[in-house]
Parts: C-alpha cells; structure tokens; sequence
C-alpha cells in the first residue's frame, strides 16, 4: 500500500537496524542537509509548526541550514507530530536523489533522544493509552468524572503534564471486544474480514466497532475478531520509542500473518492504525510477514466500496442525510486510496458532501499535552472554522480528530460508517 502514497511517496528512509540511525553526528548532517533543502523550496512554509519554526530560526539569524545550532535542530524536530501533510507537498520525496523523508527523520531524531535519556513519567504514561483505558474501565464513570473535573485537570496539568481545557476520550465501561462475543452475525456469509479493532475503539468508542459489525453483516460479511491484539505502536512514536512500537508491531504482526496468508483483508476502522499496519510496521518488521500484513491491510472505506461494487451491500433503501461535511484526517490522506467514504455517503439519494480539507492538529498526545495543546487549537482553526459554518452532520474518520472538533465546535462528528448505518436503518448502539 506504500506504493500508492501521495506525494511520489514510494519508499521511505528509515531504517532502525542500521549503525548509523542513533548515531548523533549522522543525524544532525543529515537534518542539516534535509533542512537546506526545505530552505530552498519552502513549498510547505505554513504546513505545520515544525517548517514555521525552521523557516523562523533560518531568517531571524539570516544564517544557511548547515549554520543551526543543536538547540534549533531540536526545536523543529519537537514541533513534528507526524502528520505526513508534508509527504503531499514535498517534491523531493523518493525516489528523488534529494531522498527526503521528513516526518521518518522527525521520528528518527525522537528515537536518538529516547535512546539517550528516556522519557518521563507522564510521557510513558501517554505512549500506552490501551493500558490507561484498561486501568480506568472498572470504575469507568468515576474516571470519566475526573476528566471531566476542573480541578481534578488541574492536578493532571501539573502531575502529568495534560492540558486542563483539553478533551479526553470516554472510557467505556465494557470493551468492544466483550461486546463482540453478543454481536449477530450473517446467517450465510458472503465473505470474512478480519478486524484489527484499534485501542479507541476496543477501550473508548465501541458504539463505533458495533455500527462497523453491524453494517457489514448487512452486506452478509462476518468479522474475524482475533485475540491478543496489542496497541498499533503509532503512540509510542511520540516519544522516540521504537523499540516498543517495534515490539507491538511483531506481536500483531504474528497474530494477523495466518489470515493475510489465507487471503482475508484486515480492516482497522481508524486510519492513522490502518496506515501504521499498512506502511510502518514493514519498516519496523523485517520479514515476509509485516509485508504480508501490509499488503492485506485495507483502507475501510475503500474495502466498502468494493463490496458495494461486487453487489454486497444492503438491500434496504437508504434514508436521506442532507448536507454532511466530511473531514479528511491526515494519516488516510498518506493511504494513497482516495476518499471512498465521502463517496459512499455522497451516492446515498437527498445526501450532499462537503470536504472539509484541513488538519484537526490532535493527534494524539499532541492535542492533550500541556506543552503543545495551544500549537494544537491553532493547527486546527482552519477546521474548526469551517465545521462552525458548516450545516447538517459532520463526519471524521478519526475518533480524535472527532474530539477536537466537539471541543472547539461544539458539534459532534460522527464516524462515516456510523452515518451509512443510520441511513441504511441498522439499529446499532453508538456510546457506552
């Protein structure tokens, strides 16, 4: 699926098993030479808080790149959230001689960083968000009461270094993975799929994996649920720590190979752990096996598409929306597939979409960290004006981009198949 990448993204420099990749003399030439060449070309000036902050240290001190000092170096590298909005602009991607891999070499510098002196408590602590839900569910109310606590935020804020005014996800009380075991399945399966079921999902939104399960045995397609899924690894990232992301990587790996190797498409219902299996675990994994994983890795929308082009798809007429306003995360951007689920809505009769092409500025710990929560909101303002203006639904393929979006709206957006759902009348449970 990395072939497919926008931005003539079709190879990636990044490899961890190599002896220079934590070497600290290696990195800053090659950060130097990168940034010399962002210098020159500028295409992405204004793309995210890491060019303006490049661009800023380069004019102020009217110096070249190769002239930055350390401490310059670490504030662009820090400002990067891994959004890949660049991978769409740059020219000079590979296979172009220049070979640059912004957003790799971002994680790279992370990665050298962690290596050398770690991370803290709260940094750990938001790097295992899966761990943080499966900690919080036994007293799941009580823990959603505390997010939603002014001076209960205000210790977090000065313990773990979370922003007071940023939105949480809800903990669910039971996981989409107890539910599962309830769900009705397709009396005659027409086909399987396997469900990678992401850590929001299984801990935070499971309303959205049932609306997901529910939709596709209308269209007579049983979900494969396997056991022992770990966290997509894409968290740790945050904080340079690969070798956890790595570890993550194998073990999922191992556990979906059986089912790319009998054929099945695996589905993840968010698109930045659908892009980690689809692109990063291949870099983070050698072997047949990750390639296989990858390969079998399905956009879920595109995966949609075809079925409904295959004749598998529900028979019931379909409810008008009226207007929704379709938010493109970034990481589905980097799947390389197009924007199949603005088109599945938008062939619904009486339902109009409107794109809304602009970066939420969350993810992840991005969006929640005191540090960076303000460099969020104004990453986001883009968007958020344009929902505010917005009429009808708004939908996001990105549960936290969804957040966001609630926050500084105060509308809600819906997952894409949680509106065909409705449409279609599958009567499905959507919150906890």
């Amino acid at each position: 699926m990395s072939e497919q990448g926008l931005g003539g993204i079709k190879e990636y420099v990044f490899e961890p098993a190599s002896p220079e990749f934590y070497d600290e003399a290696s990195l800053a030439a090659e950060e130097r030479r990168v940034f010399e060449v962002c210098h020159g070309c500028r295409l992405c000036a204004g793309l995210c808080p890491s060019f303006d902050v490049l661009f800023d240290r380069i004019d102020s001190k009217d110096i070249s790149a190769a002239e930055l000092p350390e401490v310059d170096l670490h504030a662009v590298m820090d400002a990067c959230y891994y959004c890949k909005l660049c991978y769409t602009k740059c020219p000079y991607t590979p296979p172009h001689e220049f070979r640059l891999d912004f957003p790799h070499l971002a994680l790279r510098h992370k990665a050298v960083r962690f290596k050398k002196g770690g991370s803290g408590f709260s940094g750990r602590l938001l790097a295992d968000p899966a761990g943080m839900t499966r900690k919080s569910r036994p007293v799941a109310p009580l823990a959603n009461a505390v997010n939603r606590s002014k001076p209960a935020r205000k210790l977090m804020s000065a313990l773990l270094g979370i922003h007071p005014e940023a939105p949480l996800p809800p903990v669910a009380s039971r996981s989409f993975t107890s539910r599962f075991r309830k769900m009705a399945r397709p009396p005659e399966p027409r086909e399987r799929v396997v469900l990678f079921t992401t850590c929001l999902v299984d801990g935070n939104y499971p309303g959205l994996g049932e609306a997901l399960v529910a939709f596709l045995a209308a269209c007579g397609v049983e979900v494969l649920l396997p056991s022992g899924q770990e966290c997509c690894g894409i968290p740790s990232f945050d904080i340079g720590d690969i070798e956890t992301s790595a570890a993550k990587a194998r073990k999922n790996v191992a556990l979906l190979y059986p089912y790319a190797k009998q054929g099945l498409a695996i589905l993840a219902p968010v698109s930045s752990c659908a892009m980690a299996l689809a692109t990063e675990y291949p870099l983070l994994v050698a072997g047949e096996e990750a390639k296989a994983v990858a390969a079998a890795t399905r956009d879920l929308f595109d995966y949609l598409a075809a079925l409904k082009a295959r004749g598998l798809w529900p028979t019931s007429e379909p409810s008008p929306l009226g207007e929704v306003a379709y938010h493109l995360p970034c990481h589905l951007k980097q799947m390389g597939v197009g924007f199949k689920g603005r088109d599945l809505l938008r062939d619904i009769p009486g339902t109009t979409v409107k794109v809304l092409d602009a970066c939420s500025g969350h993810d992840g710990t991005y969006g929640i960290r005191t540090a960076t929560y303000p460099a969020s909101m104004k990453v986001g303002r883009k968007l958020f004006h344009r929902v505010k203006e917005a009429e009808g639904h708004v939908a996001t393929e990105c549960p936290l981009s969804a957040l966001q979006i609630g926050h500084a709206t105060g509308k809600q957006a819906v997952h894409p198949v949680v509106l065909l759902a409705r449409a279609y009348g599958i009567d499905v449970v959507t919150n906890d």
